[in-house]
């Protein structure tokens, strides 16, 4: 199976596994108490469950192990999936107190980047490579740090950050797969794919939201696949 027609297959896997479990994540919302209680901020007018963030990590992993390739970059980046979605989902339920979510923010960064998913240069016209040196790999955190709290930002509006997320890893995955980065191009998919299933349930009027779960957990992914897959075009 070429890497395109991998990239297309785990797509449509985790479509169809996040469409599929996101009625199921509403019901677990509601009974553990993961809950968006109607406030003079609200855009809703009744309680939403917040959970919605489990489906697309589950449609993300049952992809991922079907179709993304076996490396110590890919399993980093899935380990780190889990703990990023792990502590968002204490905070949808909890309320976590906010510098100890940034602190699990970056214990889940820095999987990845001991795994290899590292920033260690940059260019810039006119100008040979900056190395970072013993820079790359805090500098590398703070960068997936920052675009996780960027995606958590945009989840404000029915279907804006699912939506967003869906059209950004989309063109990711063009753009890695055409580069020949096919494991960033397969990730990239399974990231479009579980932000698309879950998309169906969150348009206007959403039925449940993605919660920091999903938002934290699609912000790192983008961040690790535009990394991996050096998108910076």
């Amino acid at each position: 199976m070429s890497p395109e027609l991998q990239a297309l297959s785990a797509f449509a896997v985790a479509t169809l596994v996040s469409f599929a479990l996101t009625p199921l994540a509403a019901k677990l919302a509601f009974r553990v108490g993961a809950v968006a209680h109607v406030s003079e901020r609200s855009l809703h007018d009744h309680d939403m469950p917040s959970l919605g963030g489990l489906a697309i990590l589950a449609g993300l992993l049952v992809a991922s192990l079907m179709f993304l390739p076996d490396s110590n970059e890919s399993e980093g980046i899935i380990a780190g999936a889990l703990v990023i979605a792990l502590v968002g989902t204490l905070d949808d339920i909890f309320d976590l107190n906010p510098l100890l979510k940034l602190i699990g923010r970056f214990c889940g960064a820095a999987i990845p980047v001991h795994a290899g998913v590292v920033v260690d240069h940059f260019t810039l016209p006119f100008i040979d490579p900056v190395n970072l040196g013993d820079l790359a790999a805090p500098l590398t955190m703070l960068g997936i740090v920052a675009v996780i709290n960027v995606v958590n930002l945009t989840d404000g509006a029915d279907g804006l950050a699912a939506g967003v997320c869906f059209i950004g890893a989309a063109t990711f995955a063009a753009i890695a797969l055409s580069l020949e980065r096919y494991s960033a191009g397969i990730l990239a998919a399974c990231t479009a794919g579980a932000s698309l299933g879950f998309l169906f349930h969150n348009f206007h009027p959403a039925t449940i939201f993605m919660g920091d779960a999903g938002s934290n957990l699609l912000g790192y992914l983008l961040a690790c696949v535009a990394i991996q897959g050096v998108l910076k075009t």
